[in-house]
């Protein structure tokens, strides 16, 4: 008859298993059911549950960092396209603008004739712009917009 001690991954260890037939699953079930019977002193209770509750806390700290990481390293590919893209479309932009003056100078214009067309395309492209941002910045606010719907006295004031 040899003994043996089983070992299990949450560092519980079991009462020696002879070889004679003694199974594992018996002696835990056992172990369990006595543990279950008997109370556990008032200290040690509390100590548990101030241990149970300060590893809950450090897993929900781990995993809000790793979904911080994850953010931030979203938002910088996010932001890196975002330039990239911009990037791409100004040169675009800009070799448009170059077919545009040398057809001007293929119908016989002078350079400086097809590079002032170009400067008033883009004069006039910046002026539509600026307009435009300055009709959206004019908008009201959503709140004060909501508070109109609501009828609220400050709404009526300023109308």
């Amino acid at each position: 008859m040899s003994a043996t001690v089983l070992s299990w991954p949450s560092g519980l260890r079991l009462l020696p298993a002879i070889s004679s037939g003694a199974w594992p699953g018996n002696a835990m079930d056992q172990q369990g059911a006595e543990a279950a019977n008997k109370p556990l002193p008032l200290g040690q209770s509390v100590s548990e549950i101030l241990s149970n509750v300060r590893a809950l806390v450090a897993d929900e700290a781990d995993l809000l960092a790793a979904e911080v990481n994850v953010a931030v390293r979203t938002l910088v590919a996010c932001v890196v396209v975002a330039v990239a893209a911009a990037v791409f479309g100004v040169l675009a932009v800009a070799a448009l603008l170059a077919m545009i003056a040398m057809q001007i100078v293929e119908s016989g214009y002078s350079w400086p004739a097809a590079l002032g067309c170009i400067f008033l395309i883009c004069a006039l492209s910046s002026a539509t712009l600026a307009f435009t941002l300055r009709g959206l910045t004019l908008q009201e606010l959503f709140a004060a917009a909501r508070g109109e719907l609501r009828g609220s006295s400050s709404a009526r004031s300023r109308g």
